[in-house]
């Protein structure tokens, strides 16, 4: 007997998941406050040097909020012990 295709993507584990989106918005916290530090140089120069700088300030805060927020506050979502 031929088995049937199923065509629903199988779901993950939700520890997997979070691992995901804590490397992800880690990854963006550092690569953001990478971006604000080299623009933040005087050897640096281009053309609107400090709106690149300050929004990617901005975003770095954002983005290391949310990182540590998913790291240590959901965290009792998932292990609920």
């Amino acid at each position: 007997m031929i088995n049937p295709v199923n065509t629903n993507p199988i779901p993950q584990n939700n520890r997997i998941k979070h691992k995901k989106l804590v490397s992800a918005t880690g990854y963006a916290a550092m690569g953001f406050g990478t971006i604000c530090g080299v623009t933040g140089l005087k050897s640096v120069k281009f053309p609107h040097k400090m709106n690149v700088h300050k929004y990617s300030a901005w975003l770095a805060a954002f983005s290391t909020v949310l990182h540590l927020g998913i790291a240590k506050g959901f965290d009792r979502i998932f292990n609920k012990s």
